[in-house]
């Protein structure tokens, strides 16, 4: 006979800081806060003393990770520009200054843009960044174009080094997230060690466990901020909810070397439709994304991500 898990006998404390790093803060610092005004009794201060370097830890970890999340957006943005600067003015100048040495429709100018600009306005960004190499190649030793090349070779330049800075802090974000996610499982473990100790001094009044516990936080069910690990090629669940089209975005990081895709489905089915709508997240790129785009309608409000490639994989996705 099938039995029914009793929420009791898991780590309820688990289950409610899971993938909200922000919820688990305030509910470890209000249970902090809650046995700290109590330590005039011997077993409080005993558990407060146990609890509260645990704590710190996970605080510490959380202020590595903010601190890395608060630089993120201009790494990104300063590679976000430079991709519009090759689609728009660079790319445009490029070719002018090549027609003006070679005519288009020339065998000369086929050799060096043989796709015209389109290489270099889509694509992902390391095709977009091949396609200069590509170019540059092309150029070779052409006196003609020796200053062009310079100019381009220093663009690509800068280019790489923007790419190499944002792929650096997406790697220290992944490793700081893994390392917030390990001091959370501590905590957590913390307070049910805790909650094992209260419920032994209170069994005869267990309404006094209450009074350490922030109940209400541990019941709120309303989420902002979800992570999650890719380790497989399984879909993961994120959230379910009713969102405003008009208001609602969603912010998606992508931390890791595969690209994520994302869409909605009305919760029966976790499977992704053949000709539904979803939306591809590349790897290490972080963005503002229609919920719309990605097959969001108020029958289908459940999102999933799924990721098609081995190793692993850190999304943060947040309702805006």
């Amino acid at each position: 006979m099938a039995t029914q898990s009793w929420i009791r006998s898991e780590n309820f404390i688990d289950t409610a800081t899971e993938e909200s790093y922000i919820t688990a803060k305030e509910i470890f610092t209000q249970f902090e806060a809650n046995l700290k005004s109590g330590i005039e009794d011997a077993d409080l201060l005993e558990y407060y003393t146990y609890f509260e370097p645990i704590n710190d830890k996970y605080n510490v970890a959380y202020l590595v990770l903010s601190a890395l999340n608060s630089s993120s957006p201009a790494n990104t943005f300063d590679v976000n520009k430079k991709v519009a600067q090759l689609r728009g003015t660079e790319i445009r100048h490029w070719d002018v200054a090549i027609q003006k040495i070679y005519e288009r429709g020339t065998v000369n100018y086929t050799s060096l843009l043989p796709k015209f600009r389109k290489p270099f306005q889509q694509g992902a960004i390391e095709e977009r960044k091949n396609a200069i190499v590509v170019l540059i190649a092309a150029i070779g030793d052409d006196a003609n174009l020796a200053s062009l090349k310079i100019d381009i070779q220093t663009f690509l330049g800068s280019w790489k080094g923007s790419l190499e800075k944002q792929d650096n802090q997406f790697t220290k974000i992944g490793l700081a997230i893994e390392d917030l996610e390990k001091e959370r499982l501590n905590v957590a473990d913390a307070m049910m060690y805790i909650y094992g100790k209260l419920v032994s001094k209170y069994y005869k009044n267990l309404v006094m466990v209450e009074l350490y516990f922030p109940v209400d936080l541990l019941q709120r069910l309303t989420q902002e901020a979800f992570v999650a690990t890719l380790k497989n090629n399984k879909v993961r669940g994120l959230f379910k909810r009713k969102l405003d089209i008009v208001k609602n975005l969603l912010v998606i990081k992508v931390i890791g070397k595969s690209a994520v895709i994302g869409y909605f489905t009305n919760g029966l089915t976790d499977k992704l439709a053949d000709g539904a709508l979803f939306m591809t997240f590349l790897p290490d790129t972080l963005g503002n994304y229609d919920i719309t785009k990605m097959g969001y309608t108020d029958e289908k409000r459940y999102f999933y991500i799924l990721r098609k490639a081995t190793g692993k994989t850190v999304v943060d996705v947040r309702i805006k």
